[in-house]
């Protein structure tokens, strides 16, 4: 049984990653039109600025699959990450608007954008991982594919693989705006999120904020 887990989702940027985020981040500041945003686009080798409007209704026209891969890359391209030193949690807007955020910030901005352009809620949760390489914790969004496997958005790559394949992370927690599930004994299972804490504050209290942040 699972008493209280108190883990603090911190990562360092890489170098490449920081860099070319870096790049991106300035378009924010010059010639951006008010409530957009400007991403490096990798296939076209170019900046792309869009408004929330038109990423939300460009990811909606996609299959999922195509989506996945759409969002995942251009949320990864538009901000930087970035160690902060209080553990605030962000959204889509916050993230796009300073320019940087830890891990879960982009998983929760991708959860918002994926479920406003037509994702089934119940194909996505964020999850809480032990990462073995650094070694530290990290977030990352799953997409439940109809096996019952699922394909993990990570911040730190724009690769989509499946958990299986990202023997990396060592799963903690799952959990979405309705459920929470400690992994233990090689599965997930139900638990009070009431009893998990994440940085500072109850599972139980940030889950409900999850298209809010």
């Amino acid at each position: 049984m699972i008493h209280s887990l108190t883990i603090s989702l911190r990562r360092l940027p890489s170098l490449g990653q920081a860099t070319s985020a870096l790049i991106v981040a300035a378009g924010l500041l010059v010639g951006a039109p008010a409530q957009a945003f400007t991403y490096w686009d990798d296939p076209t080798a170019s900046a792309v600025t869009l408004s929330r409007a038109d990423f939300i209704a460009r990811a909606g026209r996609m299959d999922v699959e195509s989506r996945l891969v759409y969002v995942n890359r251009v949320l990864n391209n538009a901000a930087r990450q970035r160690e902060e030193t209080e553990d605030v949690w962000k959204g889509f807007d916050r993230l796009i608007a300073d320019g940087y955020g830890d891990c879960e910030d982009f998983a929760i901005a991708k959860y918002q954008i994926l479920l406003a352009a037509g994702t089934a809620s119940d194909r996505l949760d964020l999850l809480a991982a032990h990462d073995t390489l650094t070694p530290t914790y990290h977030a990352v969004l799953r997409y439940r594919r109809d096996d019952g496997s699922h394909w993990i958005l990570d911040n730190l790559t724009p690769l989509i693989l499946k958990g299986s394949e990202r023997r990396d992370l060592e799963p903690i927690v799952a959990f979405d705006r309705d459920r929470a599930k400690h992994y233990r004994n090689g599965a997930f299972h139900a638990v009070d999120p009431a009893r998990i804490v994440l940085g500072d504050q109850p599972l139980a209290e940030r889950m409900p904020k999850l298209l809010d942040y």
